[in-house]
């Protein structure tokens, strides 16, 4: 069965995703008086363990990029065009936040935006060159890419995973037959790395002892 990545609907479910969001509130009001268009992508990734005496939880953090381009009237002043950039900006940034907070697939919504605003130049828009500034917005997305309590009564025996998937929690995992009966074999997996190969076709891992975390400080 194929699943959408919650990465994917962060970013671009049409009815929470950030794409289209930002789309839809380019074409609103409080942004008519601008012509801008932007482009998306993760600058890094970086997936983290974080745990406490019950429960480990898998966490994503993907420091990402929003590039935009606004144009400007030739006919406005330069000090007038830049102060019209850091209205949008400003603008830009606050929905980005709002979205964020609004936002069930995030950890946490957004803290923190850095990005860099160009000087007035001639940028490509619809086939040519206008004026117009360069906007980069820069933050990091924060979700789970996977949450399983450790509730050792219940997970050896419920949750089985093929070859080659993502581990969701560090341990030590027996191989099961097609059967659903146990090999005697176990496997040191860590978790966000992907199960080893099994000697036999259809078999799976399940997890009987889950690494025991200390709590973080942070």
């Amino acid at each position: 069965m194929t699943q959408t990545s919650i990465v994917r609907q962060i970013l671009l479910d049409p009815d929470s995703g950030l794409l289209p969001y930002l789309s839809e509130k380019l074409q609103a009001q409080s942004f008519s008086h601008f012509k801008a268009q932007f482009s998306f992508h993760v600058d890094e990734y970086c997936t983290q363990v974080t745990s406490n005496d019950n429960s480990s939880q898998i966490q994503t953090k993907l420091l990402s990029t929003l590039k935009l381009s606004i144009v400007i009237d030739s006919q406005t002043p330069s000090e007038d065009a830049t102060l019209h950039a850091l209205e949008f900006q400003e603008l830009l940034d606050a929905q980005i936040i709002r979205w964020s907070q609004d936002n069930e697939k995030l950890l946490k919504p957004i803290s923190e935006i850095k990005g860099a605003l160009s000087q007035l130049l001639e940028i490509p828009f619809h086939g040519g060159y206008v004026p117009g500034f360069e906007i980069t917005r820069q933050f990091s997305l924060i979700y789970s890419a996977g949450t399983t309590g450790l509730r050792q009564a219940e997970e050896p025996q419920s949750s089985l995973h093929s070859p080659g998937e993502r581990t969701p929690i560090s341990g030590q995992y027996e191989v099961i037959n097609s059967n659903g009966k146990g090999t005697g074999l176990e496997v040191t997996s860590t978790a966000g790395n992907p199960f080893p190969p099994t000697s036999e076709s259809e078999q799976s891992y399940r997890l009987v002892d889950p690494t025991k975390h200390k709590k973080s400080n942070r």
